[in-house]
């Protein structure tokens, strides 16, 4: 990539957090093998990863160990395993329309970091989010998945291009994640780095979220 991952997680960090955070070499470590699993899928479409009775029953008895969390749409366009080549235990998957940072999503993150101890959250919009169309076009929803349309509404911001939406909405996620005191504590110590990325539907790649974009 033209850019280091450093600058990825830098750019991350500053939009969780506010601040420059201590370097996370395990961070940087997890962002890399999120791209080569990326870069595997597009060049073989294919998941490589193992999804045998082994590795079921391994993770079964000696727990789960994920290198990465994501938050991600619940899009059924956005496989996230499929995506990074991640296989059974290799990434915590949250997913929601929107990929909306919500008391619960913000929970499953804190327990990623601080009990199963990932070193990198990664938040991951996507082209043709339903959700960001929906909220562009002011859709009216009731109950729940109007609040939901809601929350999207307020991520876009002024923004009319769709593209500029998407990206909107994800920095808003990732900005989210500051209210966390737990997870500022893991960023603080270098134990935590955050990065945000957008998927291609329709070309499988993956595009890491930098300060000039």
């Amino acid at each position: 990539m033209e850019h280091s991952y450093q600058e990825v997680l830098a750019h991350g960090a500053f939009l969780a957090m506010g601040e420059e955070l201590p370097s996370c070499p395990e961070a940087e470590a997890s962002l890399r093998c999120l791209m080569r699993g990326n870069a595997q899928y597009l060049e073989h479409r294919h998941n490589p990863s193992e999804l045998s009775d082994l590795i079921r029953l391994t993770t079964a008895h000696e727990g789960q160990h994920p290198y990465a969390a994501v938050l991600c749409c619940a899009d059924s366009r956005v496989p996230a395993e499929h995506i990074f080549g991640a296989g059974i235990g290799d990434l915590f998957v949250i997913r929601n329309a929107g990929n909306v940072l919500s008391p619960a999503a913000l929970g499953s993150l804190e327990y990623a970091a601080a009990h199963l101890h990932v070193p990198l959250i990664l938040i991951m919009g996507h082209r043709g989010c339903g959700a960001v169309v929906a909220a562009l076009q002011k859709h009216r929803e009731s109950g729940a998945l109007g609040d939901l349309i809601a929350e999207v509404t307020l991520g876009i911001g002024h923004a009319h291009d769709p593209r500029q939406a998407e990206r909107n909405n994800l920095r808003r996620s990732l900005e989210g994640l500051g209210g966390s005191a737990l997870l500022r504590d893991l960023a603080d110590r270098g134990k935590l780095g955050f990065a945000g990325a957008v998927y291609d539907i329709r070309s499988g790649a993956v595009e890491l979220l930098l300060n000039e974009e």
